[in-house]
């Protein structure tokens, strides 16, 4: 069986503030551990329950969050951002996705760092109905015959997402800063919300059979509401349809909706034509600033080093 294991990084364990959610930072390089622990406990997991590939997809931001040298060996790792054969790139083949450390939808009030797809949304609707990632993203996955049967990530994220894949295993994280600050209690906590994720992607394999891919059905209409009018216009270079601060856009399925989504907040359509050079340019950009030249660390007072945790 191939698994991909996708991986955002809000919803990893160990982490409490956006700014170790921030690419650059020295805060976010202590980030990138606690989320390629998260992701190396799923692969585990994934083995353990009977993958024969495992492929991690790293998509938060830019991609090359993981610290690809201290992941399990035997996963493929790919990072960044493709146009074909998909934004994810080449995952043809795929049996199942484990997502690990998601986020809650924009606009979810008391939530840790909520958005969708990208941080200038208040809210992203589709046919009026507030929508997060594994809506979008399931929905995309699923046109491809992809089911989407784990998730991870704080509770509300996690609640979110099983409205929309009841069938998916989940582990809950918790966001509260005490949770990695209080010295041998917190080490506790990580070790065993760690095994949790092991086990629990272990299951998600072993149930695969059960998970089904995620088909809305078209026609669908998205309704992407700004932060404000300025942003809106902003964003909108592809002249969508208007009104104030929201950008609306029709479409057979997610995956003409999905694309001009990405139309509306990456490419503007004076780049379209290079928009592969422009993906390869910034796929290798980033894999070697985030591999060579990212600062070092600051655990903020965590009170226990990521590497205990193995």
């Amino acid at each position: 069986m191939y698994v991909g294991v996708f991986a955002d990084i809000e919803g990893s364990f160990g982490i409490w503030r956006m700014r170790q959610c921030r690419m650059g930072t020295r805060e976010w390089q202590y980030g990138r551990a606690c989320l390629t622990e998260d992701v190396n406990q799923v692969i585990r997991g994934a083995y353990d329950g009977g993958a024969t590939r495992v492929l991690v997809k790293d998509t938060h931001e830019v991609g090359f969050n993981c610290l690809v040298k201290e992941l399990d060996p035997r996963a493929e790792y790919l990072g960044g951002h493709y146009v074909k054969p998909s934004l994810y790139g080449d995952i043809v083949g795929i049996d199942l996705v484990l997502y690990v450390a998601i986020h809650a939808a924009s606009g979810t009030p008391d939530a840790f760092f909520p958005h969708t797809h990208y941080g200038v949304f208040s809210e992203l609707r589709l046919n009026g109905v507030p929508v997060g990632e594994m809506d979008i993203y399931g929905g995309y996955l699923g046109e491809l015959g992809i089911p989407i049967g784990f998730v991870s990530g704080e509770d509300v994220a996690v609640n979110q997402a099983l409205l929309t894949l009841p069938w998916a295993r989940a582990v809950v994280v918790d966001k509260e800063k005490s949770a990695y600050t209080s010295g041998e209690k917190s080490l506790t906590y990580l070790v065993e919300g760690r095994e949790l994720l092991r086990s629990t992607a272990a299951e998600a394999v072993r149930h695969a059979s059960e998970m089904k891919p995620l088909v809305l059905k078209g026609p669908l209409h998205f309704e992407a509401v700004f932060r404000t009018e300025e942003l809106a216009r902003k964003y909108n270079t592809w002249d969508f349809p208007r009104q104030g601060a929201t950008v609306s856009w029709d479409a057979s399925d997610m995956l003409e909706g999905f694309d001009k989504l990405n139309r509306l907040v990456f490419i503007p359509r004076w780049s379209y034509p290079a928009r592969r050079p422009m993906a390869f340019a910034m796929r290798n950009y980033y894999r070697i600033k985030n591999t060579y030249f990212a600062p070092k660390p600051d655990p903020e007072g965590a009170s226990f080093s990521v590497h205990d945790s193995r």
